[in-house]
């Protein structure tokens, strides 16, 4: 059980770094 939570975990956190480096580029995009 707590290797799922820590897989789940991990893909979430995942997600949020993409999300986070997506909106980082397009924002770099905007100030160039």
């Amino acid at each position: 059980m707590l290797e799922l939570w820590d897989f789940t975990h991990i893909s979430v956190t995942q997600n949020n770094l993409q999300k986070l480096k997506e909106v980082c580029d397009q924002w770099d995009d905007e100030t160039k």
